[in-house]
């Protein structure tokens, strides 16, 4: 039996129940016992999701673009050009969109989106590892660096889970200067949350890319972009050195559902009360690039240390 997921949309505030493309293979996939095989013993690794983004970059794939939006329900208004003219599948995947749609904050303040998608947030990330959705989260084993454990260890996490019809390029939460991307090879398991029997190495094996970002406000802040299963890469356009503000354009995944991860020191981000609220309750939030989910504290606030109880209580 497939499960059904739901989110909260953050402007109506409204329970909407997640639509899932390709709904039967990802559940049998992630919870049948052939299926789970075949996921850690061939579906993880590379060449599939390569294999599957050449199958979708032919020309005979256009004709699955308009069903596609049909069903998902994607806003063509904001796309910069209409369904005709899309090459393929993957060159739709990739599609960009009028950004006057995603107007950011006039304070320049604030953190927002990175990207479009459904949101958790975590005020404090606890040292032992803990389950997100149908994933195990362990931030030295997702790290894999020692001093960046050490930096963020103990601070604050946002996770934004993309679905296949979102709009796939991402962008900085906050203004201040990025270094140089530092990916790290690995496999690319199914993302999302249709495990239900077995939890998925997601967060500890997939294919990552983390750019820290010294801030003006929030202190360094590392943003990773996860691939999984069906994303054959991760392009990023990072000026290493040059300053950019909130906003500003990051990079993209090339094909399949993916996820962004930011990390705050201790004391760095207050994020929005909704955003804690639902979190704390398991749901996720919809939020689209660019949108307000959090300011910065006073470094070690009294307020900061208050709203980590409340969200462990």
């Amino acid at each position: 039996m497939i499960e059904e997921h739901a989110y909260i949309d953050r402007k109506s505030g409204e329970r909407v129940r997640e639509e899932v493309y390709a709904s039967g293979f990802l559940y049998w996939a992630c919870n049948a016992v052939p299926g789970r095989w075949l996921s850690r013993l061939v579906l993880s690794r590379l060449w599939p999701s390569r294999l599957y983004a050449w199958w979708k970059a032919l020309p005979r794939s256009r004709r699955e673009i308009a069903p596609f939006v049909a069903r998902m329900g994607i806003d063509m208004g904001e796309s910069l050009r209409p369904v005709e003219d899309f090459r393929s599948f993957a060159d739709f995947f990739t599609r960009e969109i009028d950004l006057a749609c995603r107007p950011l904050p006039e304070d320049p303040d604030v953190c927002v989106a990175p990207a479009d998608g459904k949101l958790l947030v975590f005020p404090h990330i606890d040292a032992q590892p803990f389950r997100i959705k149908s994933h195990m989260f362990d931030l030295r084993s997702f790290l894999r660096d020692d001093a960046e454990w050490e930096r963020y260890r103990g601070g604050s996490m946002a996770v934004l889970r993309l679905g296949l019809a979102d709009y796939h390029h991402f962008h900085f939460p906050c203004a201040g200067v990025p270094g140089a991307p530092r990916l790290l090879e690995g496999r690319c398991y199914i993302g999302g949350p249709y495990a239900v029997k077995s939890w998925m190495p997601f967060y500890r094996e997939n294919v990552r890319a983390f750019t820290e970002i010294t801030s003006d406000r929030y202190g360094p802040v590392l943003m990773t972009e996860i691939g999984s299963f069906a994303v054959a890469s991760i392009h990023q356009s990072v000026a290493p050195g040059v300053r950019v503000d909130a906003g500003a354009h990051k990079g993209h995944f090339a094909l399949g559902a993916s996820t962004i991860v930011l990390l705050f020191r201790p004391g760095a981000v207050r994020f929005d009360e909704d955003l804690m609220r639902r979190s704390a309750e398991g749901m996720e939030s919809r939020v689209l690039m660019g949108e307000r989910i959090g300011m910065p504290y006073a470094e070690e606030s009294t307020e900061y240390k208050t709203q980590t109880q409340e969200f462990r209580t």
